[in-house]
Parts: structure tokens; C-alpha cells; sequence
């Protein structure tokens, strides 16, 4: 495969990190992309005695902290056999907020795509919300893939669009299906629904929106499905389990359906948080790189409410 893409890896050592790690270190080595290591650190506070000057301290803290990257990522390397110079790429340390540093870097390096962990060991519900993770998936301007703990790389196969029929998907679509040819993959855009409106305005909408893909995304193996569940994000879960799903994407604009997956619930139960194996891409609607409006658009916060 000779696409290269560029990687952000956000990590902050924890375990929950531990499994996205390997699995960006296995998709920047699949696809010959580079990959580039990000760890946010906070930023000291002046010494208690002047022993030597904030400045100094500064430089020094860095200096530690990307030395500090550099052993991991060489220890990390080690353990999944990989060579050295066998990933090309680069260890960065910023300091700050982690979500607000993520997001900067990924626009600054170019990155086409972001990689963290879900810091949830049941899946994304648990400790995820409220997350540096959930942060960046809410304002980041390139597609962003959450790992969870289980998840394993093993190419992309089947990829599951969970869709909300928005006029946004659609390029969105395009981006995935030019993404998706590159490793031969099946792309299903899928509607779960609980029929909460009327039987024949739900498959109108239905088909209305795969005329719709007939007509503006050029790509012969997508297939469109309409799956009814009494409870929406149960009826993604068990899609993706049952085809055997390598990503689910989805679009953090006008997030109903992905705010269900995320958001805290104490009545809801344990069968009903997502599949904990099934890794997700999250994609801005209208996304397309190649397309300068976009953007623009981004940039004047026509997509996303960029609140620091």
C-alpha cells in the first residue's frame, strides 16, 4: 500500500492508553504512514527556593518529558517487534490542556488522523465522558478514532456510517468510501431507529437518503440498511457485533445519537453502553481536506463552538 497518511498519537501512559497505542503503532505500520507521538503534560509551578530560575525549569521540565516519550515509544517499538526507523515520525510535549494541545497539534502537523483511548474499561460510557478523549472528538477538525481497551487492529474490513440522514454525511461519505477503497472495505451506512416517528415517514426518510448516496457517492461496495431497536444504541452494538465491525463512524455534529452512546445514565444497563471492542471514527460533517471551504467554515465555527 503506498498511501501514507499522518497519525497523532495522544498518549498519557495510563492503561486505558496502553491498547490504543499498539493499535495506532499497527495501522501507521499497515498503511506505511507516519506517526507521530503527543504527550500533554501540566505545566510546573515555580520552585519553592530559588534554586534556579522558572525559565530554567521550563526548559528543563521539557527536556525531561520528551526523553521521557522517546524511552516509551523505543520500549513500545520493542515490545511489537518493530525495527528502529521502521515507523517514520517524531515524539512531541506540549503543555497545557490536554483537548485544547490535541486539537492544536493535529492542525499544525497536518494530521489526518487523531488516535486515543477511551479511558473506560467497559467500553465509552464509564470514565470516557468528560474525558481530554470526549473533548476532542466534540471539536476536533480532523476524524478522530477512539480506541477501546479491547479493540484490536486488524485492518478495516467491514466499516459500520451510523447515520442521522443529515445533508452534512454526504461528503462525509465521500472522504470515508475513498478511505474505505484503500483497503478494499465494505461500508454500511446504517439507520438504527425505535420508529419513535411514524412507520411510513421513517423508511421515506430511508429512502430519500439512499437515492440520495446513489447519486453523489461513487463507490461499489456500499450498501445502506434500516435496523429497528427498541433501543438505538443497543441496536448499533449488536450490528457491530454481529457483522464483525472494524470501526464505527459517526459524526459529532447535531450529536443525539452519539451523545446516547456517551452521556452517564444510571438507568441505563449494563447491555445497553457500546460494544467495548468496536473502535470509533468520528468525522466533522462536510468533511473534505480538499475542499478549502471547509475549512473556512471550521475556522469561523460554523461546525463546531470552539469553548476553551
Amino acid at each position: 500500500m503506498n498511501t501514507k497518511y499522518k497519525i497523532l498519537l495522544a498518549t498519557d501512559y495510563s492503561e486505558a492508553v496502553m491498547n490504543a497505542e499498539r493499535y495506532a503503532v499497527q495501522f501507521a505500520k499497515a498503511t506505511n504512514s507516519i506517526l507521530v507521538f503527543l504527550h500533554i503534560y501540566d505545566t510546573p509551578l515555580p520552585p519553592p527556593k530559588i534554586t534556579m530560575s522558572y525559565k530554567d525549569m521550563l526548559v528543563n521540565t521539557k527536556a525531561f518529558e520528551i526523553e521521557k516519550l522517546e524511552n516509551h515509544r523505543e520500549k513500545l517499538f520493542q515490545t511489537l517487534n518493530i525495527k528502529p526507523g521502521g515507523i517514520a515520525g517524531e515524539c512531541i510535549v506540549r503543555e497545557g490542556l490536554a483537548g485544547k494541545q490535541i486539537r492544536k497539534e493535529a492542525k499544525e502537523t497536518d494530521a489526518d488522523f487523531i488516535i486515543v483511548g477511551t479511558h473506560g474499561a467497559t467500553g465509552f460510557r464509564e470514565v470516557f465522558f468528560g474525558s481530554h478523549s470526549w473533548d476532542v472528538i466534540k471539536k476536533s477538525s480532523v476524524p478522530v478514532i477512539a480506541v477501546p481497551k479491547e479493540a484490536l487492529f486488524t485492518g478495516f474490513k467491514n466499516i459500520v456510517f451510523g447515520t442521522e440522514y443529515r445533508e452534512g454525511e454526504i461528503p462525509v461519505l465521500n472522504f470515508l468510501t475513498k478511505f474505505a477503497k484503500h483497503f478494499d472495505a465494505e461500508v454500511t451506512v446504517l439507520h438504527s431507529t425505535n420508529y419513535v416517528l411514524s412507520k411510513h415517514f421513517e423508511k421515506d426518510m430511508f429512502e430519500r437518503f439512499r437515492n440520495d448516496i446513489k447519486g453523489k457517492v461513487v463507490y461499489d461496495k456500499i450498501k445502506i440498511e434500516l435496523i429497528k431497536s427498541g433501543n438505538v444504541v443497543d441496536g448499533l452494538n449488536r450490528f457491530c457485533e454481529r457483522t464483525k465491525a472494524d470501526l464505527l463512524v459517526m459524526s459529532p455534529q447535531q450529536p443525539y445519537l452519539l451523545e446516547k452512546i456517551f452521556t452517564p445514565d444510571p438507568s441505563m444497563t449494563k447491555k445497553m453502553s457500546f460494544h467495548a471492542t468496536t473502535p470509533l471514527m468520528t468525522i466533522p460533517d462536510f468533511y473534505n481536506p480538499e475542499y478549502i471551504d471547509f475549512w473556512k467554515h471550521f475556522a469561523q465555527g460554523d461546525y463546531v463552538n470552539e469553548d476553551f
